[in-house]
């Protein structure tokens, strides 16, 4: 492990740890609090910590510190979420509270994430375009979400750690890391096909052996389905449940053009507003990401992309729409690491566009984080 440059790592990581505890500091000067999600007042503001620390479970937070407190059954909607993210806190806390551990593993687990980010994309482009790279990353609308009580930052290790694994041939590594991934997000599961691809064009060929360690990453999936269909008698109670989250989400399939007509309707009809602008980003955002990837697969071999990554960023992109909303795409985005590699590439031609779009995604970054923190829906 290179220590020095996970030393400045840390460091970079920490100064946006503390800017973003600056901004949750000093946003009640801009807006009040007013929390639009369940449990605002009955859970979070029953913790004993200061608001601007315990906002950082606000929304989906609030789900994951039930399931730390008492698991998945007794409460609704919870099932929804996967378990690898609240098992980890609740056994690390030791008494602590959940929040405070939960910020501060998040703020580890995101440290070690960008460290292998940065061996990932170091071994393709020039060390100026790796570091873009980050910054785009961590500057990214929705990269607050990193620091919240939510799993992107464990999500984001585990994928970064798999691709890296299996780029270095640690096959049992790479499939931990795999199955690690897979039980903290359903769209781990393209982690699978996207390495098993990796192997077979290193090696042109795929062991039994290998075969094998893949095939046990779907373990903790397989666990959880089990335990859905012995409670609440369906297997699939993750999905089924999201309909009741409301946002337009739909239990049927929904393809990807009816579901960005959808967005575009929505930002045409409704009026200019606070709200408006969310739904505005999630389509921009999402209408982005789908021409990056086509753009991914047009200039692969220039842009030194592996197929394997384009293959999971694929279906970390596309899974989400499925449901018939773009709602929370400038979240799932973040965990779609091989985007932030292939704009790195781009903007790094263009000195003007970088720092333009650098500032636009910077301030659009605190704006939402105050939002967030005062309890308005971003994603």
């Amino acid at each position: 492990m290179d220590k020095s440059l996970l030393k400045k790592i840390l460091v970079l990581v920490l100064v946006w740890r503390i800017g973003l505890f600056v901004v949750s500091l000093i946003a009640p000067a801009f807006i009040s609090y007013e929390p639009s999600f369940p449990y605002a007042y009955d859970l979070l503001a029953k913790l004993g910590l200061p608001q601007w620390l315990y906002s950082w479970a606000n929304f989906d937070g609030v789900h994951y510190l039930t399931i730390m407190r008492m698991g998945y059954v007794g409460t609704g909607l919870i099932q929804a979420f996967f378990p690898a993210f609240p098992f980890i806190v609740k056994y690390i806390s030791f008494g602590i509270s959940h929040t405070v551990v939960a910020v501060g593993l998040n703020f580890v687990a995101l440290s070690f994430a960008v460290y292998f980010l940065y061996k990932l994309v170091r071994q393709r482009i020039s060390d100026k375009a790796t570091w873009l790279t980050i910054g785009l990353l961590l500057l990214f609308p929705t990269s607050f979400f990193f620091g919240a009580i939510y799993s992107e930052s464990f999500f984001l290790l585990f994928t970064t750690g798999a691709f890296l694994a299996a780029q270095k041939k640690l096959w049992p590594l790479a499939a931990l890391a795999t199955g690690l991934a897979i039980s903290t997000r359903l769209v781990g599961v393209f982690i699978l096909p996207a390495l098993l691809l990796e192997i077979f064009l290193q090696t042109k060929k795929i062991s039994a052996r290998v075969l094998f360690y893949f095939l046990l990453s779907l373990t903790g999936l397989g666990l959880f389905m089990a335990f859905l269909q012995s409670e609440f008698h369906d297997p699939l109670y993750f999905f089924h449940v999201q309909s009741e989250f409301g946002s337009g989400r739909q239990e049927t399939l929904i393809f990807l053009p009816q579901t960005v007509w959808r967005g575009l309707k929505i930002i045409l009809t409704v009026p200019m507003s606070r709200i408006w602008l969310t739904y505005f980003q999630e389509f921009v955002l999402t209408c982005l990401a789908v021409c990056t990837i086509a753009y991914g697969f047009w200039k692969r071999i220039e842009l030194k992309l592996p197929l394997s990554w384009l293959v999971f960023t694929l279906g970390a992109v596309l899974l989400p729409t499925l449901t018939g909303t773009l709602s929370s795409m400038p979240r799932y985005l973040l965990v779609a690491f091989p985007l932030f590699f292939i704009w790195a590439q781009i903007l790094n031609r263009y000195k003007m566009a970088r720092v333009l779009l650098l500032c636009l995604s910077l301030s659009l970054l605190v704006y939402n984080s105050v939002l967030f923190i005062q309890g308005y829906w971003i994603a």
